[in-house]
């Protein structure tokens, strides 16, 4: 497990349906929950789609899911999340308010400027604009969560080494 900054940590895939307990099979179809725990952090869940589909939710708050196709370990490319993934979780975190989910959805933004998955185009009072790779029209407005460079470029270099698995503490 790997953490973000003070109480957001994101595990990898258990391989297990938190719903039935079934491990999943490759190529599976699998939904990945993050789910804010009582006391702070956030906490990695994975749902066969089925399950999901029949109403299996975890116990307390949903800050982000995505859907993703399940790999196994041995398989496994370094990256935790890959940038399909990154993109559907931040469609996912599109119109959250709540400071944390902002800061959040912001990062993520970062990251996938980082990954050449979205491109900065311009800015207003308080947010940032970008476009999806190679995509044209009416930029995304990202929430600017008013944090200093230095804590934003420590963030971004965090969430970056979890997703990528290279090197994040465990």
């Amino acid at each position: 497990m790997s953490v973000i900054g003070s109480g957001y940590s994101v595990a990898r895939c258990t391989g297990r349906c938190a719903a039935s307990g079934r491990e999943f099979a490759a190529g599976e179809g699998v939904v990945a929950v993050l789910v804010e725990r009582v006391g702070g952090g956030l906490e990695r869940r994975d749902y066969a789609v089925e399950a999901w589909e029949r109403g299996a939710r975890p116990e307390g708050v949903i800050f982000g899911f995505w859907r993703c196709t399940y790999t196994p370990e041995e398989k496994r490319a370094n990256a935790l999340l890959s940038d399909e993934e990154l993109l559907d979780l931040f469609d996912d975190l599109a119109g959250v308010t709540e400071g944390k989910q902002v800061a959040f959805r912001y990062f993520l933004a970062l990251l996938l400027i980082r990954r050449r998955q979205l491109r900065v185009v311009g800015s207003r009072a308080g947010a940032m604009l970008v476009l999806r790779k190679g995509e044209q029209g009416e930029p995304l407005e990202i929430a600017d969560p008013g944090l200093s460079d230095t804590v934003v470029a420590e963030a971004i270099e965090q969430l970056g080494q979890i997703v990528a698995g290279d090197g994040a503490a465990s």
